[in-house]
């Protein structure tokens, strides 16, 4: 409850760093979670967080991680209404100036397990799947907890994939624990707390009931899969947290989805889940009410979207698709999902009608991109999906405009090849009544084909690779729609890691002229997809994007002037340098690390390991500004094969840098 009115609100880490609220505008007792912010009050919290109010004065501090393995402490300087966040250590030290390790990947937690009312800490180890513990001992001067060191083998714990506890020093395979999550409760009410645990190699949850008290727990291994009546099950690595949701006074369970060594034939788009406790406060029950919290359409990241009235009823209908399905047979290829509107123009409710549209969903064909016009002048809607072949594939429409019959006719349609991840846009940029084709593509760049056919017949020719030298980095995704009311096409174009830039059209219908504008600015996300039209039917353009969180982000034009205000938060580039995802993630055999410079700097890219040790060196030079690709194929300095798992690639500029994660799958 961040803001003291004694409804929960939610916070989700969706992606390294970022911290999204939604906040709880519901009652005590009937939540509704409304989206503020993907990045709230600029904190940078690494790869885990926790609330928690450590310093006993009645509002919520917070504790984050700082690459690699270290925790940051932020005080909270406000009140329980309106929280002031201070960072008063990058990085927290025990009470003898060491700084204490939180096992890069890995998740603690704090608790009062002795009952004295102030919180210990907790930490899980990948090396041996044991339990450190530090005990609150006092604070410095400024208000900044000192941890001092118990055990390194708290309860003699060992936890293997599959539970059980045994003994410390138990020799054990190293590769059935890996990184975990610990989360402390009391969950049946006898005034002390039992450990919840998610891990790495766990599909599920185990829980450890303390059967003994304040003065002497006792903690061991109850159920190696949780809830028992219906456990969670999923790809691995579970974050298990709990909160009375409903104020009915008992603890209801959420269980966040990180994924781990199972299978990946999940959907990634389900991976919140909220169990109701319909049992007691002493006897808990717990009945899975939803695997997706957060009730909003998502079918995966990356999703490129489309509004068309594909049935010829008066309003849009939805038509999306993800980079990959990961819940299609194939496990690695895209689909189009089709939602019809059933709401109307002015109120749209959009229904889930096939997850499979047109049954295309060739193996290993990813990162479909949608684009409907009518090619052969019988008015109705053809279908032209860029893929990451960068290709064209074309459905003609032998339907009608009230019920489409789309049909496969080519999947190289004109030998139209831009080398990788087409994404087609068709507009009327030289006015003269036919759609001419832009595809945007990995590099970022425009390619123009001029239609020098007609409407019924359209022959597309190749005029340009480089349109008005755009280029926007990574996955330019090109959008033309009239954004400023004078009669011709403006531009907007998405990307991997740019945001979206809009281009206004300084020429005429006939001769367009593109000139980057910041005047219209979005908050920045990775690998956005916009998509322009009037949503709600009130006369103006309003927006929906992808991103790379998965999910559809929606921005409501409620101006006269068009134009999107960046929400708080909302970021900058680094002024010297920025390290990009790698591609593909995970990969196997090899991936491509990307990043940028904006000034000539002494570069050093390197791959570590989760124990921090350098595999190998991949870049040591001075370079000048610019972007750059380097390619890692899995092996060391040596030139030896490396094993699977999560590896770190740590860009150093100067005195500054920057680490990501990667997983290689063998």
């Amino acid at each position: 409850d961040i803001d003291g009115d004694e409804a929960p609100d939610l916070f989700v880490q969706d992606r390294a760093s970022l911290l999204t609220f939604f906040r709880n505008t519901g009652t005590p007792q009937a939540y509704e979670f409304e989206w503020v912010t993907d990045q709230y009050a600029d904190l940078e919290v690494g790869d885990w967080f926790k609330f928690a109010d450590v310093d006993g004065d009645n509002d919520l501090d917070l504790f984050a991680e700082k690459p690699f393995g270290s925790i940051r402490y932020y005080r909270n300087d406000g009140d329980a209404q309106n929280p002031a966040f201070v960072l008063a250590r990058d990085e927290l030290r025990d009470a003898a100036n060491q700084p204490i390790n939180a096992d890069d990947l890995s998740i603690p937690d704090w608790a009062d397990l002795d009952c004295d009312g102030d919180l210990e800490l907790f930490l899980g180890r990948i090396l041996n799947g044991t339990v450190t513990m530090y005990d609150l001992t006092g604070f410095t001067p400024d208000n900044v907890p000192i941890y001092t060191f118990v055990t390194d083998t708290f309860q003699s714990l060992t936890i293997l994939t599959g539970g059980g506890d045994r003994p410390a020093g138990n020799a054990a395979n190293p590769q059935l624990h890996g990184a975990n999550s610990l989360s402390f409760a009391d969950i049946d009410n006898d005034q002390d707390n039992d450990l919840f645990w998610g891990d790495f190699f766990a599909n599920s949850v185990l829980f450890l009931e303390n059967s003994g008290s304040c003065a002497t727990p006792d903690i061991a291994i109850a159920f190696e899969q949780y809830p028992p009546n219906a456990p969670v099950l999923t790809g691995g690595y579970n974050v298990p947290r709990f909160a009375d949701i409903d104020s009915d006074g008992d603890q209801d369970m959420f269980v966040g989805v990180l994924g781990g060594a199972g299978s990946r034939i999940i959907d990634l788009a389900e991976n919140l889940y909220f169990y109701e406790n319909t049992g007691s406060p002493s006897q808990p029950t717990f009945t899975l009410s939803t695997r997706q919290l957060i009730n909003s359409i998502d079918v995966g990241r990356n999703s490129i979207i489309r509004l068309v009235d594909i049935d010829s009823d008066g309003d849009l209908d939805l038509f999306l698709a993800p980079q990959e399905d990961l819940a299609s047979p194939n496990h690695s290829n895209s689909r189009l999902h089709y939602y019809q509107n059933i709401g109307g123009a002015a109120n749209p409710q959009f229904k889930l009608v096939n997850t499979n549209y047109l049954q295309y969903d060739k193996q290993y064909d990813t990162n479909y991109a949608p684009a409907f016009l009518d090619l052969d002048g019988d008015s109705d809607l053809d279908l032209i999906v860029g893929k990451y072949d960068g290709k064209l594939s074309y459905f003609r429409n032998d339907g009608d405009p009230q019920h489409p019959d789309l049909v496969l006719v080519s999947e190289n349609y004109g030998g139209i090849d831009i080398g990788n991840n087409s994404n087609p846009e068709f507009a009327d940029i030289d006015g003269d009544g036919d759609r001419d084709l832009f595809i945007g593509e990995y590099n970022g760049n425009l390619n123009f084909y001029r239609n020098t056919g007609t409407v019924a017949n359209p022959v597309f020719t190749l005029e340009s690779n480089d349109y008005f030298g755009i280029d926007v980095g990574d996955y330019s995704c090109p959008r033309f729609t009239d954004i400023d009311g004078d009669n011709d096409l403006d531009l907007l174009v998405g990307s991997d890691n740019q945001g979206i830039t809009f281009y206004r059209n300084t020429g005429t219908p006939q001769a367009a002229n593109f000139v980057p504008d910041a005047t219209l600015s979005f908050p920045l996300h990775l690998f956005t997809s916009p998509q322009l039209a009037d949503i709600d039917a009130d006369g103006d353009l309003d927006m929906l994007s992808g991103s790379d969180g998965g999910g559809i982000i929606y921005y409501d034009n409620r101006e006269i002037v068009a134009g999107v205000e960046p929400a708080p938060g909302g970021g900058d580039f680094p002024e010297t340098f920025r390290l990009l995802g790698n591609y593909p993630n995970p990969f196997n055999p090899e991936t491509v690390i990307r990043y940028q410079l904006s000034v000539v700097s002494e570069v050093e890219l390197a791959v570590y390991d989760l124990l921090g040790r350098k595999i190998v060196n991949l870049v040591g030079a001075r370079q000048a500004a610019g972007e750059y690709r380097v390619q890692w194929d899995g092996r060391d300095q040596a030139g030896r094969s490396v094993g699977s798992g999560v590896y770190i690639y740590r860009l150093s500029v100067g005195g500054t840098a920057q680490s990501r994660k990667m997983i290689l799958m063998r």
